[in-house]
């Protein structure tokens, strides 16, 4: 009889095995669980997301890049100075103005730099100085064009008298700064340079004063809503204001009314709203980008202080009663440098890109889905850019509706930012106003609001 043999009591592996591979040395071939199945899907897929992106962005600004890039190439003389854009940058509500410098950056330089552009930038991290830069630039022209206004009067002998005075001066009074005057007239390229061994160039040409309109002369970039709403107060500022600051007095409070405010769960539209119909007075406008809570006593002080910044010299309210100066009306329709020959900003197209910020706990599923669609903002931006340096969708300010440019920026701005901008009389947190004997020397870029 044949001995049957007992059941084999090992449980087979799990897995691929194939005698070729045994051959080879390769262990079987097991499938991972369905847990680790699912994490790296997960895992994949979230990479490959953000790789795809980021590829995107930079693909779209490549495009733009060498779609400008031309412009860069074109011959322009030793004596001519490039076409400038002036750039303002404000950091968003309760954020750092890193936030928005990433913007400018990573999307709007790279475009101006193939295109040959000169820029200037302006970035403040404080409300009101946008602001305040803009107005004194302006007041600085007006004085200019005044002083040419003044006829000057002949005194006989003014030379010799001049020279006994000056004389007099000196001996009396030693000079404070040694070598000021001898600095200020030096000139490095009698030392140094191409010019050593050339002769100097004694006259230089700025591009941006040929253009006969001028519209197409430099141009403006406000990145962020806010440098948006300050350069707008600002041109009003210069233009229907007085020269000289005017004695402000302290206005009432808006205690209650914030109380009230902060009661409901105000939205930033219905507090726009609330600001329309005039319920907020007008005050004291000096109010940091950083959440206004967390500021100190001595550190609004020492914000006061800050000489980059300047109280309002004319208030929304007071445009319409407000003329417009001599000295402003003898130069219209187009205002110009009268150093350069440059129209001034107000006649210079004006480009506003928005700055999305998100910020709180409740707002992470909304800052992942933009996170991972950064190539529909950047298309947006770069290709504004491009038409900036090209020039061809310029179009005249259509009073008030581009007055709302980005005003769903504000949506995002935390509601307690908000509430405490109110609160401090905020400049940002108030209704852009204007005056269409300003607005309508304006030229814009980007979409239409009708």
């Amino acid at each position: 009889m044949t001995e049957k043999k007992a059941p084999s009591t090992t449980v087979a592996s799990k897995g691929f095995s194939n005698p070729a591979l045994k051959a080879m040395g390769i262990p079987t071939i097991k499938l991972p669980s369905r847990n680790w199945t699912i994490f790296w899907s997960l895992l994949t897929v979230t990479l490959s997301g953000i790789a795809y992106d980021k590829y995107e962005q930079k693909k779209i600004v490549k495009h733009y890049c060498d779609s400008v890039e031309g412009k860069s190439k074109l011959k322009l003389d030793t004596n001519r100075v490039p076409r400038k854009i002036t750039v303002f940058i404000a950091p968003p509500p309760n954020d750092y103005l890193e936030t928005s410098l990433k913007i400018w950056r990573r999307y709007i330089k790279p475009v101006l730099y193939y295109a040959g552009m000169d820029y200037e930038i302006i970035q403040e991290d404080k409300q009101g100085l946008i602001r305040t830069h803009v107005a004194n630039q302006i007041r600085e022209i007006r004085k200019g064009y005044l002083t040419e206004l003044v006829e000057p009067v002949e005194v006989p002998n003014a030379e010799e008298l001049a020279t006994t005075e000056d004389e007099k001066h000196i001996t009396s009074i030693s000079d404070p700064h040694p070598g000021k005057e001898f600095k200020k007239n030096f000139d490095y390229r009698n030392l140094i340079g191409v010019f050593y061994h050339r002769p100097k160039i004694e006259k230089v040409i700025n591009t941006d004063s040929e253009p006969l309109d001028p519209k197409l002369a430099g141009g403006v970039i406000c990145l962020g809503r806010g440098a948006y709403k300050e350069y707008i107060n600002g041109l009003h500022e210069g233009l229907l204001g007085p020269l000289e600051q005017p004695d402000t007095v302290e206005d009432k409070t808006t205690e209650p009314v914030i109380e009230e405010l902060k009661e409901a769960d105000t939205t930033p539209s219905e507090i726009r709203e609330a600001l329309e119909k005039d319920v907020i007075p007008k005050g004291n406008e000096i109010a940091p980008m950083e959440d206004i809570t967390t500021k100190e006593e001595s550190k609004e002080e020492e914000e006061k202080k800050d000489t980059r910044y300047l109280p309002r010299f004319i208030y929304p309210e007071d445009y319409s009663s407000a003329s417009i100066s001599d000295e402003i009306l003898k130069q219209l329709p187009v205002i110009k440098n009268s150093a350069t020959g440059v129209p001034i900003l107000l006649h210079q197209p004006v480009l506003m890109i928005p700055v999305p910020s998100l910020s709180g706990f409740t707002t992470v599923p909304q800052r992942i889905a933009r996170f991972y669609q950064r190539r529909f903002f950047t298309e947006q931006v770069c290709s504004q850019v491009s038409h900036l340096i090209d020039q061809d969708t310029i179009r005249s300010f259509k009073d008030p509706a581009d007055l709302l440019i980005g005003v769903e920026e504000e949506d995002d701005w935390p509601k307690h930012w908000v509430k405490q901008g109110l609160k401090k009389n905020s400049e940002w947190v108030q209704p852009l106003k204007s005056d269409k004997r300003v607005t309508e020397f304006m030229t814009v870029l980007g979409q239409e609001y009708d």
